[in-house]
């Protein structure tokens, strides 16, 4: 059975401990999700950037905020997902149908997949009809009589 991910933008890498820990503690493995740590700071314009590019929002990133990506395979496991998430003041969240953890452990795939779900989304609008505004109902009704 193929499993679903959902990402989630945090304020902080100093909530990645709280994080998997309520991860841990509602079923999940270490191995079911992936933190996006790094050493040295990264400015928030970057991170900013970069978020935009891959999640297409007006999210604005402080410098030391955390994502998190986590394996589900049913929606009891997604609606334990979101309660952690919501508890822990998620900025942003997204959810990917039908991929692997192993796969969302690159940050580039996920930049991918981000940019084909974006694509998919855009459609052509349909067709707008414009009425002029004299042509609606006229005041002249007539009840009951047959014309």
């Amino acid at each position: 059975m193929m499993s679903s991910i959902i990402t989630g933008l945090f304020s902080s890498q100093g909530q990645s401990a709280q994080i998997g820990a309520d991860l841990e503690n509602a079923g999940f493995n270490y191995s079911d999700y992936v933190m996006y740590l790094h050493e040295k700071p990264i400015k928030k314009e970057i991170k900013t950037s970069i978020w935009r590019s891959f999640f297409n929002d007006k999210t604005q990133l402080e410098d030391d905020s955390l994502v998190i990506s986590v394996k589900v395979t049913d929606p009891k496991e997604e609606e334990k997902v979101t309660e952690i998430f919501k508890k822990n003041k998620v900025f942003h969240q997204n959810y990917f149908e039908n991929i692997k953890l192993q796969d969302v452990k690159s940050l580039e795939y996920l930049k991918k997949i981000v940019t084909v779900r974006a694509k998919a989304l855009i459609y052509s609008s349909p067709a707008i009809h414009h009425h002029d505004p004299l042509s609606g109902m006229s005041s002249e009704l007539i009840f009951g009589k047959e014309r």
